[in-house]
C-alpha cells in the first residue's frame, strides 16, 4: 500500500518546523500532532534500510545513540511548539468490540511468525559471520526491545493515551479528528482511507520518510489521496476494510481466488483499489451483498454479512466513539498509571506474553524451563493482585509459547496467593507510590520476594534509597533473579552490571562493533531484556514506583565488547578495579 501510494498519489514534502510556524500564525495556537507509539521505533524506515552495518548493531541489541536520536527528534517538535500525543494498544482485541474473527478470518500470529524467523537468525548466526546475517536478512526484528525507552521518552515529552474501547488506528483517526489535530505521524497508510460525512482535515506525515538529521517528511492529504484514487467515502472504507481487516486470512486468499486477482506485494493494493472502483459509488445493501459473496464466497456470505458492515463501519470516524476511562475506582487509576500488564490482571483481561530474540532451546540446553519461569511469576503476580477478590476458583489468561515447536496459545492462569504473607487493601498498598522514601518498607521488600523467590538484602537495598540511586534496583534486582534462577553465574552478572553503568554514565558516541557476536552474550542479552520487564511487572505489584526503576540503558554493542574481553581474560586485577565502581549494586 506504501509502495503504490508513494508512487501514484501526490505528496511534499514538508519542513516540520515550518509547518508548525505556520500553523501557530494562522490558528493563534500550538497544534496538535499524534504520534503512533507502536510504530515508533521505525522512525525514519529503521527496520527496512539497506545498512547491513545498522543490522550488524541491531543484531547486538539496543543502540543508545539510536535512543537518543529518537528523542532528539520529539524533542524538536516539542521546541517548535507541537502539542505531542502518543497512541498506544489498550486492551482491544476486535474492530467492533464484538466480533471475534473466526478461523477463516482470523489471521496467523504475528508473534509466531516473528519467533520462527528469529530462531532462524539465530540458527544463521550459529554458522556465519553476522555481516553475512545481516546482509542476507531484510531487517532484524528488535522492535519491541525499545518500548520501555520510546515510553520513557513519550511521557516526558507528552501524554500518553490507551486504545481501550477501539483498535490503535481507529483511535487515531477519531482523536486527530474530534481534537483537530494538524497531523498524524505512523507508517499504516490505511490511515488515509478512513472518512466520514465530513473527511478527515489532519495530514498523514509519513513515519518511514522522516528525516530526524532535516526534520522533514512526506506529507500526504487524506482528501487528495481519495480523489487521486478516485474513490466516494464508502469506497474508501470499503477499501480499509477489505485489505486492512481481511488480509492476510484464509478468507482474504479465497477472495483472491474468487477475483482472480494474483498475491503479489507489489500490485496488490492497486488490483483490490480497482475491484473496489467498481462496485457503486454510494454502495447500498445490494452492493455489499454481492462484495460479501466474493469475500467470503456463496456459502457462507449471508452469515458473515453482518460482521461485514461492522468491520466497514470500522473505517468510518462517525461511528467510532472514542475511549472512556473505564474503571475510574482508585485502584484502576493506580494501575494505570504503572502498565497495561497488573491492569490487565486485575480486571481479567487476557494478555499476551511477548519475547524478543529468546530462544526455547538454548535454554532447555541449559536445563531451564523458559515457560515455566515465566508461567510461575505471573501466578505469584496474580495471587497479589487478586488477593482481594476474595474468590479462590479465579483464572486469568495468558497468550504464551510453552516450548519451541508449540504455537502461541491461551493458557491458563492459576493465583499463587501468598501463604505467609497478609496483604492489605491495593489501595493502601500504592499509597507509598511517589513518596520520597528513605528505605524501602519491609512489607514491600517481603512482596516483591514472595513474587521473585528472591532473598534479597536489607542492607543493599537500603543503599538503593540512601544514596538516590533508586533507578538501578530494577536491573539489580533482575542480575539476582537471573542467578538465583542459574541462567547466569556471578561473574557474568558483574559483566552486566559494570556494562551497564557504562552505558549510563559514559556512552556519548556509538561505539565500534565488536569482530563477531558471541552467542553466550548473544543470548544473555535478549534473556535480559526480556527478564528486567517480568521484574519491573513485580516491582509495580510490590508497590514500588518508577523511582525504582528505569529504561533499558544497556547498548548491546557494549556488551559484546565487555563479555568477550572479560571472559577471555578471567578475574583479572583490571576486572576488579573496574567492578569496584558497582559493587555495591549487587544482590546477587
Amino acid at each position: 500500500m506504501s509502495f503504490y501510494i508513494g508512487k501514484c498519489v501526490p505528496s511534499r514534502t514538508i519542513s516540520m518546523q515550518e509547518q508548525i510556524t505556520e500553523y501557530k500564525r494562522q490558528h493563534n495556537k500550538n497544534p496538535l500532532i499524534i504520534i503512533d507509539l507502536m510504530y515508533f521505533d521505525q522512525l525514519g524506515g529503521y527496520l527496512h534500510r539497506n545498512d547491513v552495518a545498522g543490522k550488524m548493531r541491531d543484531l547486538c541489541g539496543i543502540s543508545r545513540c539510536r535512543v537518543k536520536e529518537i528523542e532528539k527528534f520529539v524533542s524538536d517538535l516539542k521546541q517548535y511548539g507541537a502539542e505531542l500525543i502518543f497512541m498506544t494498544n489498550g486492551a482491544f482485541f476486535d474492530i467492533s468490540g464484538q466480533i471475534v474473527p473466526d478461523e477463516d478470518d482470523a489471521k496467523d500470529s504475528s508473534k509466531d511468525w516473528r519467533y520462527d524467523l528469529q530462531t532462524k537468525i539465530i540458527e544463521y548466526l550459529d554458522n556465519s559471520h553476522y555481516s553475512q546475517v545481516a546482509a542476507d536478512a531484510k531487517f532484524i526484528p528488535i522492535e519491541r526491545v525499545w518500548t520501555e525507552s520510546l515510553a520513557k521518552i513519550a511521557r516526558k515529552y507528552g501524554k500518553v493515551l490507551w486504545a481501550w474501547d477501539n483498535s490503535r488506528h481507529q483511535e487515531i483517526a477519531k482523536y486527530a479528528c474530534v481534537h483537530n489535530a494538524m497531523a498524524i505521524i505512523s507508517k499504516n497508510y490505511t490511515l488515509l482511507l478512513y472518512s466520514g460525512s465530513d473527511f478527515p482535515k489532519y495530514k498523514f506525515w509519513s513515519m518511514a520518510d522522516c528525516s530526524t538529521a532535516k526534520m522533514e517528511t512526506a506529507e500526504y492529504d487524506p482528501l487528495i489521496v481519495r480523489r487521486t484514487l478516485r474513490l466516494t467515502s464508502k469506497q474508501s472504507r470499503l477499501l480499509a476494510a477489505i485489505y486492512d481487516w481481511y488480509n492476510g486470512s484464509t478468507t482474504f486468499y479465497g477472495f483472491l481466488e474468487r477475483i482472480k486477482v494474483p498475491n503479489t506485494s507489489r500490485t496488490l493494493f492497486r488490483d483490490i483499489t480497482a475491484y473496489v472502483k467498481k462496485t457503486a459509488g454510494n454502495l447500498q445493501e445490494l452492493d455489499y451483498l454481492k462484495i460479501a459473496r466474493d469475500l467470503f464466497g456463496e456459502q457462507k456470505y449471508i452469515d458473515k454479512f453482518a460482521d461485514f458492515k461492522t468491520v466497514c463501519n470500522g473505517y468510518n470516524v462517525d461511528a467510532i466513539v472514542l475511549s472512556s476511562e473505564q474503571n475510574n475506582d482508585s485502584i484502576s487509576a493506580q494501575l494505570k498509571r504503572q502498565d497495561s500488564f497488573n491492569y490487565d490482571i486485575f480486571h481479567g483481561i487476557a494478555f499476551t506474553c511477548s519475547i524478543s530474540f529468546v530462544d526455547y532451546r538454548y535454554w532447555q540446553d541449559h536445563g531451564i524451563d523458559f515457560h515455566e519461569i515465566v508461567i510461575s511469576l505471573y501466578q505469584r503476580i496474580c495471587g497479589v493482585i487478586l488477593q482481594h477478590k476474595k474468590d479462590q476458583s479465579l483464572t486469568r489468561y495468558v497468550n504464551i509459547k510453552r516450548t519451541h515447536t508449540e504455537l502461541y496459545m491461551m493458557s491458563e492462569l492459576k493465583p499463587e496467593y501468598p501463604a505467609d504473607l497478609i496483604i492489605p487493601s491495593l489501595d493502601y498498598m500504592f499509597l507509598l507510590t511517589g513518596q520520597a522514601l528513605t528505605s524501602i518498607p519491609d512489607f514491600n521488600v517481603c512482596l516483591l520476594e514472595f513474587v521473585t523467590g528472591l532473598v534479597l538484602d536489607r542492607t543493599v537495598l537500603n543503599f538503593f534509597t540512601r544514596t538516590d540511586q533508586r533507578s538501578y534496583l530494577q536491573d539489580s534486582v533482575t542480575l539476582a533473579y537471573m542467578v538465583a534462577l542459574r541462567m547466569i553465574d556471578k561473574f557474568e552478572a558483574d559483566i552486566f552490571m559494570l556494562a551497564i553503568h557504562t552505558c549510563r554514565w559514559d556512552l556519548d558516541e556509538e561505539v565500534a562493533l565488536p569482530d563477531n557476536v558471541n552467542l553466550r552474550a548473544f543470548h544473555l542479552y535478549y534473556t535480559y531484556v526480556k527478564m528486567r520487564t517480568l521484574v519491573k511487572h513485580s516491582f509495580y505489584c510490590a508497590g514500588l514506583d518508577e523511582s525504582f526503576m528505569d529504561e533499558n540503558y544497556l547498548d548491546g554493542a557494549v556488551f559484546q565488547h565487555m563479555f568477550q574481553k572479560f571472559t577471555a581474560e578471567g578475574d583479572t586485577a583490571e576486572f576488579n578495579q573496574n567492578i569496584c565502581q558497582i559493587i555495591r549494586y549487587r544482590l546477587y
